[in-house]
């Protein structure tokens, strides 16, 4: 399998491009600084790497051009985010991705963006009125819920199959099995190792059990 990873630098990222080489797999990396890329990644024979970033869009076509049969992206804002860059990054680059047939797509979502299977929970009301209450996390917020909408706004008729993955509270913990589930389930730990993501997430980029879904995963 051809895989498009944006966020290939970040600590999940990262991770993933080491288990689906293990897996065999091949990687077509869209960085902003190819530099940061892990020599064992970047010398890899099965490894492209496109610098550049959401904004050109020579560069945007250039990345739909590569071929993958799956897109994933574990992008997010940083704190003190202003706007919605990634979301409008997102609508620039995933129309051109469809045009070329890449129309599986697994992006990071937030548990603040629910779904109709979501149960009310006192937790997830807490974490959401403190991201917004909190000046810095208040950009992540709506640019996380702008994401959430956006992705899951595409057109069934465009065939795109795609999935938003969310997640609460990250660890550096080893990969252990993933609960797959929605928020409000009482199986819904706020806690999850990047391992684990990482694992969960090019299993369904091969499996395809969650398309068109939004689920919520955790150790």
């Amino acid at each position: 399998m051809h895989i498009l990873v944006f966020g290939a630098t970040g600590a999940i990222g990262s991770i993933f491009c080491d288990i689906a080489l293990e897996a065999e797999h091949s990687l077509t990396l869209f960085v902003r600084n190819q530099r940061k890329v892990p020599a064992r990644v970047a010398d890899d024979k099965r490894v492209t790497i496109i610098e550049g970033t959401l904004e050109d869009e020579e560069i945007l076509n250039n990345v739909s051009r590569c071929e993958a049969d799956a897109f994933v992206s574990f992008a997010g804002p940083p704190v003190g985010n202003k706007g919605t860059p990634l979301t409008d990054g997102y609508r620039a680059l995933i129309p051109k991705l469809i045009s070329r047939d890449i129309k599986r797509l697994l992006v990071l979502g937030t548990p603040s963006f629910k779904g109709s299977s979501d149960i009310p929970a006192f937790k997830w009301r807490l974490g959401e009125l403190t991201m917004k209450a909190l000046g810095p996390m208040r950009g992540q917020y709506w640019e996380m819920m702008a994401v959430g909408k956006y992705i899951t706004s595409l057109s069934v008729d465009s065939g795109v199959r795609w999935t938003l993955f969310r997640v609460g509270g990250l660890t550096n913990g080893k990969q252990s099995p993933v609960e797959t589930t929605v928020l409000g389930s009482g199986k819904d730990s706020m806690w999850i190792s990047r391992a684990s993501v990482a694992r969960w997430v090019l299993d369904e980029a091969v499996e395809e059990k969650w398309v068109r879904e939004i689920p919520y995963i955790c150790n």
